[in-house]
């Protein structure tokens, strides 16, 4: 079973081909509320692709430009990518470095608990704000979508649910901190 970068690359490629600097901008600008990827990644991924026949590449030239590699996902590419699609992914388990760090963060002063949750709040209804513009553009801008548009959409629905609920998780964590300082001050010390 690959890892799921490999298919990351090729559903961006499946929609044209890229060289690695446009993929990792792909990801950063449109898939970076549930999906992030690293150079480091991108580029021993790309290269075992190739290897493997699901990618081809093309060296390309520019009069503006270096030349650049750019990634085309072959017949065979698309066909295990098409495979991997089928697959049905129930579970909604993944990392949180976040969460990871808020669980442990009664080594902290509760103030900068609280601090951290404020800014967990703004970043969250930031991400809100852009999904909800992001959805609105999408409702009105066609009248009849395409697949691929009707997908985005979809996707977009989601980050909206999933952030309304972190945001509102971040809003109780901010009050419950606050009443728990007011209550017993800065800390009762585990036993």
């Amino acid at each position: 079973m690959r890892n799921t970068t490999s298919y990351t690359l090729l559903c961006i490629l499946s929609t044209q081909p890229m060289n690695g600097y446009m993929m990792k901008r792909w990801v950063d600008r449109i898939l970076c509320h549930f999906w992030k990827i690293s150079y480091g990644q991108l580029y021993p991924t790309l290269k075992k692709l190739q290897e493997e026949g699901l990618v081809e590449v093309e060296n390309r030239t520019s009069p503006i430009a270096p030349p650049s590699k750019y990634y085309h996902i072959t017949q065979k590419g698309l066909d295990e990518l098409k495979q991997w699609l089928m697959e049905d992914t129930l579970d909604f388990n993944y990392r949180d470095e976040s969460l990871m760090k808020f669980y442990f963060s009664a080594l902290l002063p509760i103030d900068e608990v609280i601090d951290k949750a404020q800014r967990a709040l703004e970043f969250q209804q930031q991400i809100l704000d852009d999904y909800n513009k992001d959805k609105i553009r999408m409702e009105t801008e066609r009248p009849k979508p395409t697949r691929r548009e009707l997908m985005i959409y979809i996707t977009t629905k989601k980050g909206i649910y999933l952030n309304e609920a972190r945001l509102k998780w971040a809003q109780e964590c901010i009050e419950i901190l606050e009443d728990y300082k007011q209550k017993y001050g800065e800390d009762i010390k585990d036993e």
